[in-house]
């Protein structure tokens, strides 16, 4: 009964803050609509009723809509990937590039301790237990409230990474073919981008995100850039840094992607057999701790039954 309490007190509070947060964007995103439609009807009034209404509406809101295109600027800024610091380089390394998504990360961050201390205190009153007791759980809680946040996030960005490094190599392979093909970087990028879309959405999307930034007049080295901060993996910016390279001595770049292919092809299957060679040292924990004590209690049980049922009435005469 006590631990259904605190968990639908805690699924009411999450419940809450994220309706509330919904309905709060709702009204953000209706907000352009309802200007768009005011200004629509508008169109059919006289001339001067239409830019009288238009004029009012746009002095109503000229403030909400500059706060919208601060935060629209800053998306681009986020899939930029450039100059991006702490919980937004984070978010954008996970793959979190909604407008908003920093303010609701920080929203999470500091309200999840603040529910988790609550619960943990309710539930210590509830329980009965010690004003000691309750104040090192409320700790705990609270600790583990600021930390959780931010491990699920390095997590997520962990997983994000991985994906991008086992993926790396077969799009390089599939880049070398289109480039000795006779096409472009940029058309090469979007090769890659409808390739990749079920098997490493994470790479497709930031190559995807590279070819637009490129298309929108962006220069090829500050997009490249981007690219090693919003992924951040090691064979991301080795990739990089050739391509750079070899953009500026004017190599060949197919010659160049075959064998940064190649070298990553190796690394991977090194990883792999590494990761092989560890499985033998990782296995003798649960043998030992698991499968062991289970194996003896089978053997060995039957045998000292009945070693205790022969020397017991010896013992007790």
């Amino acid at each position: 009964m006590i631990l259904f309490l605190s968990v639908s007190i805690f699924l009411a509070t999450a419940v809450g803050s994220i309706g509330l947060y919904l309905w709060l964007e709702a009204r953000k995103e209706a907000l352009p609509q309802r200007f768009k439609e005011i200004v629509g009807e508008a169109a059919d009034a006289p001339r001067g009723r239409m830019v009288a209404s238009a004029g009012e509406w746009l002095g109503k809101f000229r403030k909400r809509f500059a706060a919208k295109a601060s935060t629209e600027i800053e998306l681009v800024e986020m899939l930029s990937g450039k100059e991006l610091t702490g919980g937004r380089l984070l978010l954008n390394q996970a793959g979190i590039r909604s407008v908003g998504a920093y303010q609701v990360y920080l929203l999470i961050r500091w309200a999840l301790p603040a529910v988790l201390v609550v619960l943990a205190v309710v539930y210590g009153k509830v329980v009965g237990i010690a004003s000691k007791a309750i104040f090192l759980i409320v700790l705990a809680a609270g600790i583990v409230g600021f930390l959780l946040p931010d491990f699920a996030l390095r997590w997520k960005i962990r997983k994000r990474q991985e994906e991008i490094t086992d993926s790396l190599p077969d799009a390089l392979d599939l880049l070398v073919v289109c480039v000795e093909a006779g096409l472009g970087l940029n058309a090469a990028f979007i090769k890659i981008t409808e390739e990749f879309q079920l098997s490493s959405p994470a790479l497709s999307e930031e190559f995807d995100i590279v070819n637009r930034e490129m298309v929108a007049g962006k220069p090829r080295q500050e997009a490249l850039r981007a690219l090693t901060e919003r992924a951040g993996v090691e064979d991301v910016k080795s990739l990089v840094a050739m391509l750079i390279q070899t953009e500026k001595l004017g190599t060949s770049l197919a010659q160049s992607l075959r064998v940064h292919s190649d070298s990553l092809r190796l690394k991977r299957r090194q990883k792999a057999e590494e990761a092989a060679a560890k499985t033998t040292i990782k296995l003798v924990f649960p043998l030992v701790f698991l499968m062991f004590p289970a194996l003896f209690i089978v053997i060995l049980g039957p045998g000292v039954i009945q070693v205790i049922n022969i020397l017991l009435p010896t013992i007790q005469k």
